[in-house]
């Protein structure tokens, strides 16, 4: 097993054990996040980035509006980051059996770099499509567009990334 793949098994159960201090929280999902990139350091280079895994919680503020609370853990080529999201999620549209929605977060966390973490900041926007299963469960779908920057790596590699990521999960 390598080591990004052990620190990924080691995200994963810390994450599953933090989901039942949220037992009480309004909405709550788990989704596994895959980066399709586009752009390294200002330089077009299509490819996948890599993948990662999201845990979320969604306090409602009205009918159509709600926050975005996350924390994720993501496996990339250049590197391995855990980042918190905080943002906003609006409703277009809702159905008996779907919601369509877009979102914006802020992104803030570190890149697992040796000898020390660097900082790792950026911005996200998407869309959503979440589909009913039964009352407080639902499977959902989406993609973003994504913009990242490490400061510490512009002297040593890739600092600045942009990516697409596509994501699907459970919201339970």
């Amino acid at each position: 097993m390598t080591t990004k793949n052990r620190i990924f098994t080691f995200c994963l159960l810390v994450m599953m054990i933090m989901m039942p201090a949220t037992l009480l929280a309004q909405q709550k999902d788990i989704a596994i996040r895959v980066f399709p990139s586009s752009w390294y350091n200002s330089y077009y280079e299509p490819a996948i980035d890599g993948y990662g895994l999201t845990i979320a919680y969604h306090p409602i503020l009205n009918k159509v509006s709600r926050l975005n609370i996350s924390a994720e853990f993501d496996v990339l080529k250049a590197r391995n980051e855990f980042l918190l999201g905080f943002g906003y999620n609006y409703t277009i549209a809702q159905a008996k059996k779907y919601r369509v929605s877009v979102e914006a977060n802020l992104l803030s966390g570190i890149d697992l770099y040796k000898p020390a973490p660097l900082y790792v900041g950026g911005l996200e926007a998407g869309a959503r499509f979440d589909y009913y299963l039964r009352k407080g469960k639902a499977m959902f779908a989406g993609i973003g567009a994504r913009e990242t920057f490490c400061p510490g790596y512009k002297a040593i590699g890739v600092w600045k990334y942009s990516s697409w990521p596509v994501t699907v999960g459970l919201r339970f």
